[in-house]
């Protein structure tokens, strides 16, 4: 049923899909894990309607949350992005709580408790997934801290990368990652040659030097849409 519902939300989404730059570094139909800058709700919405696989994305846990998810939404969109507050914004945003938590179910995301510190369940979750061939999908940037002041992309987490540790420890294949930027003004997305994890005996350094790099190319990939050259 989530296939369906999937494929149902690409077709119906298809003319507010993006143009592609670089499809032609996505080796395979999986397993792998796309990264990219979030743009608010743009980012996921666009990489579901533009990319021709199959993506299972890491989603904020009060998104799929039907009581956590009105608050949230309206601290998050209403409010900032309609300037709707009070009874009103409230309002609005427990109705599209409800379409919302819906949507994220049905196209199988993975809830990830970013305040809760609560991170077994979905590396569990898509440790599986990637097992059976699957492409997971991660926006890590931490709004927490001051976003690069050319690009606007915050610095990412990393902590998700240790799947790419987890994946070599259970099958012995490297794991694909792949670096993409999303542009609005644009509307193009910008894929990037696969990175791979360092198999380094300190796996947190090798998950840092990781981070980085990813981060730098997603910038990177970022400023040739804009300079032109992308």
């Amino acid at each position: 049923m989530s296939d369906q519902i999937y494929q149902w939300v690409r077709r119906v989404g298809a003319p507010f899909a993006f143009r592609l730059v670089g499809q032609e570094h996505i080796e395979g139909s999986g397993p792998a894990i796309y990264v990219a800058n979030h743009l608010g709700a743009t980012g996921p919405i666009a990489t579901i309607l533009s990319l021709p696989v199959r993506l299972y994305p890491w989603a904020i846990a009060e998104m799929m949350d039907l009581e956590r998810a009105p608050l949230y939404l309206y601290y998050d969109f209403v409010m900032p992005q309609w300037n709707l507050k009070g009874r009103v914004g409230m309002a609005v945003s427990y109705a599209l709580s409800r379409i919302a938590v819906a949507l994220l179910k049905g196209l199988d995301c993975i809830p990830v408790d970013r305040n809760r510190g609560r991170y077994f369940s979905p590396f569990r979750q898509s440790l599986a997934l990637l097992a059976e061939g699957k492409n997971l999908v991660v926006f890590p940037e931490d709004s927490r801290k001051p976003p690069d002041p050319e690009t606007q992309i915050h610095p990412f987490l990393g902590g998700f990368l240790l799947l790419c540790w987890k994946y070599h420890h259970l099958t012995g294949k490297r794991l694909p990652v792949y670096p993409m930027a999303i542009s609005n003004v644009r509307r193009t997305i910008a894929i990037g040659r696969a990175l791979f994890l360092e198999q380094l005996s300190d796996r947190r350094e090798a998950v840092r030097r990781m981070c980085v790099w990813l981060q730098e190319e997603v910038r990177r990939l970022w400023r040739s849409l804009h300079s032109g050259t992308g």
